[in-house]
């Protein structure tokens, strides 16, 4: 390649440092991407390439390796072909002899057909075969007369750039320094486009002599997803034939334009994550010999060329050969292995190795023990026992999880990229080496000798340390040349030395043990784990695309070298003839010679005599030393030795096999013939342990392996030279064969390792050849005929090579003009449907048009917002309708990326959410989907069209198709966070850093804030198991608090328990998010009513709308709408803050010119308006949300996230900001009523509505049980007088929701809980507010805050009970607030400070104090001032009488001081300022602070606050108002107090408006037992609480079934009918429920009932399959039995994405049905006996995999539901098997009459446990999480674990005053715990 090198170098411009050979006969570039940019642009081509500056020689060579991805910025890569032109001077003829009247080779003359219709391609079938008979009959007969009717065409460099031009869809670009060239551009496409499935070129440019293709660098390639991610191919046929189908089409618009796809090969497809993928056209095999050059230098040339491109690839059999008879040298043998294996030199992740041989502690080292890996070595066995065995215990907790992190290993790799530049670190700059190895630069951490550097690593070594000297020396100031053995004096003779150690014998008799264990069979396996060679990267199945990995080349333990003599001796071994002889020679070999050649020390030169060896003993030194001696005496005969050999040898044989190492034994050749007597008495000497076979073994060894593991009987490859006149119909062949072998290749990647990455398309197609006439059935089914097809299989291949009429031709052999009734293959013809050859799906096509569309939306770098997503949804709608499976798999990665994308998010989830759930699965769509629509919830980038993901028809598509349990535990607390008006990552993230700021104190950085919460939020991660990375989103913390633990995040996060399987009716797109942007475009209305077909009658469905005939229900729930109806328009006003963000005004003010305040207003305006919008949306949706929930699920999920979302409103010193009110705001406080909301008050607003609206519909207790507990937990004092921000924030959240909660309290409820609010709630507060030991995070803010809310409830309390009661219970709290005033001056007055300078007095104290804090007293100084006692004592002064309140406050005195002051202070001020308010003030104001100016007021109010005093109480008049500039102050008017209003002391009280749903009696005792639980608490606990009672049927219930949102559940009776039921909470557990819709069209008793996952339907069975609408009643299909002497005794439907219902006959056969179509699917008979009974039961396993079958005789069949074949029979039973079920972790349930419930898995014979009833049989049973709860006859309802067994039983017997009748079905309802009960009697009881 040095030809193409240079060429690039001179016509380019680009420097020879740059530039790296690739595979595949392409050179790789490292370029600027302003450089080709220019190129793009067609713009003149600068003469010289930029080069990169500051970045070493050697990081260049690094950035050109393939599996390094991160370039530095502004630079890239690109991948470059390059054309001779003086080997394009041939013609081309494109037309050979035809049929008058018919097409080209094209297709184009007269129009091609659409191959696509059945007709077309009959029609193009017709018209190939003929011409194709026509043309063979032409040649037979007419040319060898005529001549050849072909004509010259066009020359070849004219037909390529023309085809070229056409198919990337670019013109050529003269580039060069010489103008000889025409500079004018090549035809190209009209619309400069390329194929999606063809790699676009960047530029087509063209030199005086080169033609240059420039094109992406590929990431991957086809090749590296079968070497190195075999998995990710492996998981079904679908996505190697949807590849396929890609190539085909690549290949098809190629052959359109007449340009020939070249010898393809896996290297030449390049394909992404997504199985994307785009052919690079093979242009070398364009090139031709020259016409002057002579054939011989032609075909050493091209000899040269082919050997340049394969790099120097040998044949692996032959190689081996080889090395194993000492052909070649072990490091030749070794680098070969490592180019087979496809190991790069310079790649840091992928670098050669070679073994490391001796350890450089001994003088030539010593032997290291090459049957173990370095890693074995240096870890030892206990390290990789103890990390195979915890991997492997990880695997097996881990379950289905698939973590592939914990599977079980030893190894990680052979040679990682730290270890390669520890290698190479005196040669690597120092900016590399900190960038990979230590960001800190110390280098005196690197090995500094080569005996450390072999100790401490354990890796294998690199060729580096056998070949380089330069290695050893240091390119750094402070980094000392790497020392080698004292016993070498330069590099040079170390290197030289260690090679020998690497050839020495030694190593060569164990070398194959290493190749074992690098490349061969102990790294796969059991000789693997024998070997603890058990390596990750072949074991952990990634699906992720690597371009390195560990390759295995062998299959079979590899052969021994045969070192020395293997067959015969050169000498006949000596026959002694007299013990005398034998004494000769036993002294002769005893004898001592020197001068020996040490073999054992791993070298072939002399090694010095004082050699000393390490650990062997002296009887081994001394047999060793003989055995050299011995040998050494035989090497040095005399040359008259020699003669004697030519004489007759003895009758003995002389062929042995020996030893090598043995001593060889000779007779004397000085004596005479010996006689026949002394040759009987002879003895003939034999080496130690010779063996006469070994020879025939070795032999055998050899040849098994290379047999078995290489193949090596294939044809040596000889490859033709091309013929000089192509035509493209030999081309067109040629790339179909290439096709033929790549199909192949796919599948025998593993056994083609040696042929190499380039061997010629002959050498391929040989050896694919060879491994289908064994191997065929490794291909896949579906192509098998294809390759059979393709490659011709039914002739040999000497049979297909002889259809070469030229020897020079392109194609390796001719099609036959017809075979099987079709024409040679094309691309056009095997991807037409009704082509037989290979049978795509059919959903191919329009999956294919969808990913290009995808594609085309990526390459154009535009806006890819609504109408990218709008566009592809409504391909998808299509697609689904016929996608199978399989086919979602691919499909999945391409909707995750939208999903992922910060521009398509939102639209993607609101398009494309619902239709490929429904595909996927409740199952699927939890386990792929989940977490990018956490992260479209978390990112705060996605305002744009956001409110869409809150809308509560989006809502209920989550609910139904994601599981009612994973919502609520994921996806809800993120809705509820926008009610805050804060995105919730970023407010998450600033709560979590609460725990660090107690060390840092109250300020935190932004940084430090985004990096903590990032650290927790990965804290949740759970391996990858999608198809895709995510590593940009991220799950929120998913760790749960108790009640008793600390708050630890804004959002309350509850564990997840099972997953809802049901699936409910969607409304496609509500019209109340229609309501909601009605000031949009046009539009973008017209887009959101896509699809809505009634889609409100179907939401009031779901909520529990009435139905005609439901005349009670219906009234009551009339009015429950009304009065909701009326408030909505109420509340929604306070959905979005009146005021102004602060932060908005404080940008308002700094701005500068008109013009900008005017676009900034326009701005803010747009986006005040969608965060209105937002804020709208999501309050409506969390009202319906709580109503559909029910009172239990609401108040453990919607209230405490509600809850702990009000702390985060008060987070952070910016929420304590006073927000301004208007014009007729005053800089002072003034009186405690003054309204001066804080920005958290604005944000808790849409917070506290909520809370308000879920009290509303469920009744008082959620305010007292629930959310006075909670601020209870919240102001409670802890062991630390310290205070964080996040109690800071808790301490003002509990006060404002305490003040809320009263207004709604009655009158009883608030005198009985007024005890608990004192002592749990105001004092802990107050203790807070007035301590000098605890200063706030927030400073005197905080507290100011704090203590103007905490007076403002004090008040309240005390308007609402009375002045008589505040003296009774109050006077306590009133002491405890106004002492607050004393504390500071009680501490001066300890200091010595008079209390006439107490007032303005500094403190001055030094901090030495005990228990004070500096900025705690500080904060009390103003705080506690004169302006705030005013505020304070004056109103209660007029409240409770002057003479109590003297009574009450034990420091009247001071705080009546400091009230004097602070009129005295602002009277001296000025007459300017407002009238201040005081005793003698009038009435006007709205305030008369005396008891006595309120009678004689014409206002008719109490005088104090405007009150009436009703006996203990004070109410507000309807008409009461209050007038002056301190009108904001009250709100006295009930009416203008709504739900989640901003009143700080509005209306005194309001009553609770009457709620059909009002929870009382038995619903309220189990709502108050549910919210008691803690929230990690996920048991089911059965306490007999009846709550409701559905009445209905005539006969016994059979069947009862949950749908997904558990508000709706189904039941099958014997009665011929089904009932839909609502699950809505009314009355006190004694309301009888009438069914909502009846289902009548059953002709016999209804045993199954169930709803369909994919189809949304109701599927019940009689005998006869009934397939309804759930919402109609209206029947879809039905199925009678197929046979009727065999009815159907079992019924159940496959989970999604599959769509069958299975179904179970008498006579033991399985027939799946699709509802979609008629007829059956497929059928599976069982081979059962004739004692197996009756098929009871059947249950499907949550994935589809498998399906077991439960029989009368007590039998289990397990089937594969995909092929039918039985996985496992056995006999669960002794008797009827009643009923099954199944689980996660491939578990199943059976329950018999031999009163016997037992757990099995799949996998065990033995039952994981057996439970046993004694008295009665368990006959139905339900799931819940990882608990059996079931039913008996006898009425019993026991819960059993389902993994842990040492759980106890627990059973209870239904009283008769809860259930009547006899238990014959049940159903859990796992988020609620609620249990349904049937009865005989038709009754379904409804209990906790």
């Amino acid at each position: 390649m040095e030809w193409l090198i240079a060429s690039i170098e001179r016509d380019l411009g680009i420097d020879r440092k740059q530039l790296a050979v690739g595979e595949g006969c392409q050179v790789a570039a490292y370029v600027p991407v302003k450089w080709l940019t220019s190129l793009k642009e067609r713009k003149t081509i600068p003469s010289s390439c930029p080069r990169p500056e500051g970045v070493s020689e050697a990081e260049v060579a690094t950035f050109l390796q393939r599996s390094v991805h991160k370039l530095p910025a502004g630079w890239t890569r690109v991948s470059i072909q390059a054309l001779r032109k003086s080997r394009l001077c041939y013609h081309m003829s494109r037309r050979r002899a035809s049929p008058p009247g018919r097409s080209d080779d094209l297709g184009r003359g007269g129009g091609a057909p659409d191959l696509d219709s059945f007709c077309g391609f009959m029609q193009h079938v017709a018209d190939q075969n003929y011409r194709n008979l026509w043309r063979k009959a032409h040649g037979k007969y007419v040319r060898p007369h005529v001549g050849s009717a072909e004509k010259p065409g066009t020359s070849g460099l004219e037909a390529v750039k023309r085809s070229l031009s056409r198919a990337l869809g670019c013109g050529f670009v003269q580039v060069g320094g010489d103008n000889l060239l025409p500079k004018e551009a090549g035809p190209a496409l009209a619309n400069g486009e390329t194929h999606p499935n063809l790699l676009r070129a960047e530029a087509l440019l063209e030199s005086a002599h080169m033609l240059y293709v420039v094109q992406p660098f590929s990431r991957y390639t086809l090749r590296d997803a079968v070497t190195y991610s075999p998995a990710k191919l492996a998981s079904s046929h679908a996505k190697v034939l949807f590849v396929l189908f890609q190539v085909l089409q690549a290949m098809r618009a190629c052959h359109r334009e007449g340009l020939a796809c070249g010898s393809l090969s896996l290297g030449h497809l390049a394909v992404d994550e997504r199985l994307c993928a785009q052919l690079r056209v093979n242009l070398s095999d364009y090139e031709r010999a020259e016409d002057s050059e002579p054939a011989r230098g032609e075909t050493a040339e091209r000899g040269r060329d082919r050997t340049d491109c394969a790099g120097h690839q040998a044949e692996l059999p032959g190689l081996v050969t080889d090395w194993v008879h000492g052909r070649i040298s072990n490091f030749s043998y070794l680098m070969g292995l490592n180019r087979l294996a496809g190991r790069r030199a310079g790649d840091p992740n992928y670098h050669p190795v070679l073994p490391w041989v001796v350890d450089f502690t001994l003088p030539y080292g010593k032997f290291r023990d090459l049957r173990k890996s370095k890693f074995r070595l240096n870890k030892g066995d206990k390290q990789l026992d103890f990390t195979y065995e915890m991997t492997k215990e990880a695997f097996v907790a881990g379950g289905q999880a698939g973590e592939q992190l914990h599977v079980p290993h030893h190894i990680s790799d052979v040679l990682s990229d730290i270890t390669y530049y520890v290698y190479k670190a005196r040669r690597t700059p120092r900016a590399v080496l900190c960038s990979h190895v230590r960001s800190q630069w110390e280098p005196n951490e690197y090995p500094a000798s080569m005996e450390r550097m072999q100790s401490w690593t354990p890796d294998e070594c690199i060729p580096e340390f056998y070949t380089d000297p330069t290695i050893f020396q240091s390119i750094h100031a402070d980094m000392p040349d790497l020392d080698i053995p004292a016993w070498c004096s330069s590099y040079q003779e170390f290197i030289e030395v260690h090679r020998r150690l690497l050839e020495s014998k030694e190593v060569s008799l164990n070398l194959h043990h290493w190749v074992d264990l690098t490349f061969g069979s102990k790294l796969t396996g059991k000789d693997a784990v024998k070997a603890k060679n058990v390596c990750l990267q072949l074991v952990d199945g990634h699906t992720h695309l690597t371009s390195y990995g560990v390759v295995q080349l062998f299959d079979q333990p590899h052969p021994q070298r045969l070192v020395g003599s293997s067959c015969a001796p050169l000498e006949a071994p000596f026959i002694a003839r007299s013990p005398r002889d034998t004494a000769t020679v036993e002294q002769r070999f005893q004898s001592p010679i020197n001068g020996m050649v040490v073999e054992t020390a791993g070298s072939e030169r002399e090694w010095p005599a004082d050699r000393v060896s390490g650990d062997r003993s002296k009887e081994e030194e001394e047999e060793e030393e003989d055995l050299e001696e011995g040998t050494e005496a035989l090497d040095s005969l005399s040359a008259s030795d020699k003669l004697l050999e030519q004489s007759p040898p003895a009758p003995v044989c002389n062929l042995l096999a020996v030893d090598p190492r043995a001593p060889l034994v000779r007779a004397s050749r000085n004596r005479g013939a010996a006689d026949l007597h002394q040759l009987d008495d002879s003895k003939i000497f034999l080496p130690e342990g010779f063996n006469p076979l070994q020879a025939l073994e070795d032999l055998e060894k050899l040849n098994n392996f290379l047999t078995r593991g290489l193949y090596s009987e294939l044809v040596e490859s000889v490859q033709g030279d091309g013929t000089r006149h192509l035509s493209f119909s030999q081309l067109q062949q040629r790339d179909m064969q290439a096709f033929g072998v790549l199909v192949a290749e796919i599948f025998f990647a593993h056994r083609l390792r040696a042929l190499g990455q380039d061997a010629p398309l002959l050498d391929r197609f040989l050896a694919v050849r060879k491994l289908c006439l064994h191997h065929l059935k490794e291909i896949a089914a579906p192509l098998q005929h294809a390759v059979a097809t393709l490659l011709q299989l039914h002739q040999t291949p000497e049979q297909l090579l002889k259809t070469r009429v030229d020897p020079n031709q392109v194609s390796l052999f001719e099609y036959e003009p017809v075979f099987e009734g079709l024409p040679p293959p094309s691309a056009a013809q095997l991807l037409s449907p009704c082509c037989p050859i290979i049978p795509f799906p059919s959903y191919f096509t329009t999956l294919h048009r969808f990913v290009c569309s995808y594609r085309s939306h990526l390459a154009e770098d535009e806006d890819q917002g609504r109408d990218f997503v709008f566009c592809l949804w409504q391909q998808l709608d299509k697609l689904l309708e016929e996608i199978q499976p399989e086919g979602l798999e691919i499909l999945l990665p391409f909707i995750l990326g939208l999903m992922s994308n910060e521009l398509t998010a939102v639209y993607a989830a609101w398009y494309l959410f619902e239709p490929i759930a429904r595909a996927l699965g409740p199952r699927n769509t939890y386990r792929y989907l989940l977490k990018p629509l956490i992260g479209v919830y978390e990112k705060p980038g996605y305002l744009c069209g956001r409110f869409y993901l809150y809308t509560d028809c989006f809502i209920v598509q989550l609910i139904v198709r994601l599981g009612l349990q994973p919502f609520l535990s994921y996806l809800l607390p993120h809705i509820l966070q926008v009610l805050t008006g804060v995105d919730g990552a970023e407010e998450e993230s600033r709560v979590l850093v609460g725990a660090v700021e107690d060390e840092e104190g109250p300020s935190i950085s932004p940084a430090s804030s985004s990096y903590v919460g990032s650290e927790i939020k990965s804290g949740g991660e759970h391996g990858s198991t999608s198809l895709i990375d995510f590593s940009g989103i991220s799950f929120s913390d998913q760790a749960e608090l108790t009640e008793n633990e600390d708050f630890q995040s804004g959002i309350y996060l509850s564990e997840r328990e099972q997953e809802s399987v049901s699936v409910g009716k969607l409304s496609d797109k509500s019209s109340n998010s229609e309501a909601s942007i009605e000031d949009r475009d046009s539009d973008s209305r017209e887009r959101l009513s896509l699809r809505s077909l009634d889609s409100n009658q179907d939401l009031k469905l779901a909520e529990g709308s009435p139905q005609p005939g439901d005349e009670e229900e219906a009234t009551e729930e009339e009015e429950e709408e009304e009065d909701e109806e009326e408030e909505a328009p109420e509340s929604s006003a306070f959905c979005t803050p009146t005021a102004s963000d602060p932060r908005e005004a404080e940008t308002f003010n700094e701005r500068g010119s008109l013009e900008e305040d005017e676009e900034e207003e326009i701005n803010e305006d747009s986006e005040g308006r969608e965060r209105k919008i937002l804020l709208d949306t999501a309050c409506k949706t969390v009202k319906w949300l709580a109503a559909k929930l029910g009172p239990t699920v609401s108040s453990r999920y919607v209230v405490r996230n509600l809850l702990r979302l009000l702390t985060t409103c008060y987070f952070g010193s910016e929420k304590h900001q006073f927000v301004s009110m208007g014009e007729c705001d005053l800089t002072h406080v003034g009186n405690i009523y003054e309204r001066r909301p804080v920005v958290g008050d604005v944000m808790a607003r849409p917070v506290l509505e909520c809370l308000m609206y879920v009290a509303q519909l469920y009744g008082e207790p959620v305010l007292t049980y629930q959310c006075l507990t909670y601020i209870a937990y919240l102001v409670a004092p802890n062991n630390s007088w310290r205070l964080n921000s996040r109690r800071e924030a808790g301490l003002l959240s509990g006060v404002v929701l305490m003040q809320k909660i009263i207004v709604y309290m009655s009158d009883t409820t608030l005198m009985d809980v007024l005890p608990k609010i004192n002592q749990e709630v105001l004092l802990p507060v107050l203790e807070v507010l007035t301590s000098p030991n605890t200063s706030f995070p927030s400073g005197a803010q905080a507290r100011s805050v704090l203590c103007v809310k905490t007076l403002s409830l004090i008040a309240l309390v005390c308007l609402r009970i009375g002045q008589e009661m505040v003296t009774q219970h109050m006077s306590e709290t009133l002491r405890s607030f106004f002492e607050g005033f004393s504390v500071l001056p009680g501490l001066k007055e300890q200091m010595g400070v008079t209390a006439d300078s107490m007032a303005g007095c500094p403190v001055p104290f030094d901090g030495n104090e005990p228990g004070w804090d500096l900025a705690a007293l500080e904060e009390l100084e103003k705080v506690f001032s004169p302006e705030m006692a005013y505020s304070a004592y004056v109103p209660f002064n007029c409240l409770i009488g002057d003479k109590i309140i003297k009574k009450v406050l034990g420091n009247h005195e001071h705080v009546w001081r400091l009230t004097t002051l602070y009129q005295e202070m602002v009277s001296v001020q000025g007459p300017d300022l407002p009238q201040l308010l005081s005793p003698e003030a009038d009435g006007e104001n709205g305030f008369a602070f005396s008891p006595l100016d309120r009678l004689a007021g014409d206002d008719g109010v109490t005088g104090t606050f405007g009150s009436v005093m009703v006996g203990n109480r004070i109410e507000i008049p309807p008409g009461a108002t209050s007038e002056g500039p301190r009108s904001a102050q009250v709100k006295q008017c009930p009416s203008a107090l709504t739900f989640g209003g901003s009143q700080e002391g509005g209306a005194l009280k309001q009553d609770l408006p009457r709620s059909s749903r009002m929870l009382c009696g038995n619903w309220l005792a189990y709502w108050q037992y549910e919210i008691g639980l803690s929230q990690q608490d996920s048991h089911f606990y059965f306490h007999q609480i009846k709550l409701q009672t559905f009445t209905g049927h005539s006969g016994t219930v059979k069947c009862l079934s949950a749908l997904s949102g558990e508000d709706f559940f189904l039941s099958a009776s014997r009665d011929k009918t089904v009932r839909l039921w609502p699950l809505y909470n009314y009355g006190d557990g004694t309301r009888e429920m009438e069914a909502r819709l009846t289902y009548a069209e059953h002709r016999k008793s209804v045993f199954y009932v169930h709803q369909a996952e994919t189809l949304q339907q109701v599927v019940s069975c009689d005998g006869t399959i009934h397939v309804w609408d759930q919402f109609t009643g209206e029947p879809i299909r039905i199925f009678d039995a197929f046979d009727s002497r065999n009815p159907i005794t079992a019924v159940t439907s496959m989970p999604a994405p599959h769509s069958s219902i299975i179904t179970g006959t008498a006579d033991a056969i399985l027939r799946f049905i699709d509802p979609r179509k008629p007829g059956l699917q497929h059928e599976f008979k069982l081979n059962t006996s004739a004692t197996a009974g009756l098929i009871r039961c059947m249950a499907v396993s949550p994935s589809g995999r498998s399906v077991a079958v439960g029989f009368s005789s007590g039998y289990i069949y397990l089937l594969d539901t995909r092929t039918g074949l039985i996985i496992r029979v056995w006999q669960a039973h002794e008797s009827d098997i009643l009923q099954l079920k199944t689980a996660e972790s491939n578990i199943i349930i059976s329950s018999s009459t031999d009163h016997s419930l037992t757990i099995w898995k799949e996998s065990d014979q033995k039952p994981f446990h057996h439970y046993r009833s004694p008295s009665d049989p368990v006959h139905t049973f339900d799931l819940h999480g990882h608990e059996i709860v079931a039913g008996t006859v006898a009425n019993r309802i026991g819960i059993y674990s389902l993994l842990d067994t040492s759980v106890p039983v627990a059973m209870n017997k239904l009283s008769s005053e809860n259930f009547r009748g006899t238990l014959t079905s049940l159903g859990v309802l796992s988020t609620k715990r609620l249990l349904l009960l049937g009865s005989d009697n038709g009754v379904i009881r409804l209990l906790a």
